[in-house]
């Protein structure tokens, strides 16, 4: 048969993110598997199968197993933009133009580990609204325990421990689980789902052209979810907290002070000092030290003058999704209270504790 380069590499970047790219320690986790209609990748975090049809590949009954890496690279560097596909007795045979590569197939018993992760028939629906929740909770460089993102029922969860968010879904219900921010990286690049299903440790998403995306879960029990719903619940907005909005060029000039950021029990800092003409940000280190005034654009009531540490990552997060906020009383550290930045929009919360700069 004939095939189109184009849609066969499309179907197989699809696939790539079961592939192992390092050093395989599972037999077949580096392979492209053809089975049952569709190509598999599996590597025991992750599998992904896409449809033959989606891949241009009709023909029936084509079953085997490629290394992924040579074949995807084979496929790509073919000169043409057409590939004549002869599938034979323990190999395959790809022809472009005057340029001829013969794939081995691998031997191993693909079928019965990918029967171990098949899904059932029962799918819950899902919207892009599932999509959105996940952009709006995930992480930057989570490094700790709680990284990756939680879900239950409505509501999106993700957590560092300093930081909360919370995305509240309008038209999606899910099961309990907690995926990876690996696991969420790959389903923001696909994107378009139309239903899922949690099945054992596994969770599987599907789109309307039928890929299906599947990943192994975290366990649930262990993520502090009764914890991180009551700090959300304790810190709603409250009529004696300070409300205002931040002006745009302010996440500028973080990002200017970034180049002598303080650090702060291992955190990039810049300090805040807020009055009610302007935003003092500053920072300072051995190197030097960078001070810039910002002014608000919108009038703000009187109050105290402030001053507040923060992670100069963590509000640039934050800046993303809104620009108003509210700082709250938090816990008390060294005899001081802390206080927190809450930004809140119609769905979502972001909750940031701000830092201890010592008797500063």
């Amino acid at each position: 048969m004939t095939i189109q380069k184009k849609q066969l590499l499309d179907a197989l970047k699809l696939a790539m993110p079961g592939i192992e790219t390092g050093t395989a320690t599972l037999q077949g986790s580096d392979a492209f598997v053809f089975h049952n209609g569709n190509i598999f990748s599996y590597n025991d975090s992750i599998s992904v199968s896409v449809p033959l049809s989606q891949a241009g590949l009709v023909e029936e009954n084509l079953e085997g197993a490629v290394k992924a890496e040579e074949f995807f690279k084979v496929i790509g560097k073919f000169p043409g933009d057409e590939i004549s596909f002869v599938a034979n007795e323990g190999s395959w045979i790809l022809k472009s133009g005057k340029a001829k590569a013969e794939m081995t197939l691998m031997d191993f018993d693909f079928e019965t580990r990918l029967k171990g992760i098949e899904p059932s028939e029962e799918w819950v629906t899902i919207t892009e609204d599932f999509i959105t929740g996940l952009a709006i909770c995930k992480m930057a460089n989570n490094k700790t325990p709680l990284s990756g993102i939680y879900i239950n029922g409505k509501e999106i969860f993700s957590t560092d421990g300093w930081q909360i968010n919370r995305y509240t879904m309008n038209e999606c219900e899910l099961p309990i689980f907690w995926i990876s921010d690996k696991t969420v990286d790959e389903l923001l690049k696909i994107g378009k789902f139309t239903s899922m299903q949690v099945q054992g440790t596994w969770v599987h998403f599907k789109t309307e052209e039928g890929t299906l995306f599947s990943a192994k879960t975290l366990f649930v029990d262990k993520y502090p979810f009764e914890k991180v719903k009551s700090l959300l619940s304790t810190s709603n907005p409250k009529d004696t907290d300070f409300h205002a909005k931040f002006p745009k060029e302010l996440f500028n000039a973080i990002d200017r002070a970034t180049s002598f950021s303080i650090d702060i029990s291992e955190h990039s800092a810049v300090r805040l000092v807020l009055s009610k003409e302007k935003i003092v940000v500053s920072a300072e280190r051995s190197s030097g030290k960078y001070e810039e005034k910002i002014a608000w654009e919108d009038e703000v009531g009187d109050f105290e003058e402030m001053t507040v540490y923060v992670d100069a990552t963590m509000m640039q997060y934050a800046g993303t999704r809104t620009l108003e906020f509210y700082i709250q009383k938090g816990p008390v550290r060294n005899g001081k209270t802390i206080p927190r930045l809450l930004f809140v929009t119609s769905q979502s919360i972001h909750l940031m504790s701000t830092l201890d700069n010592g008797d500063e």
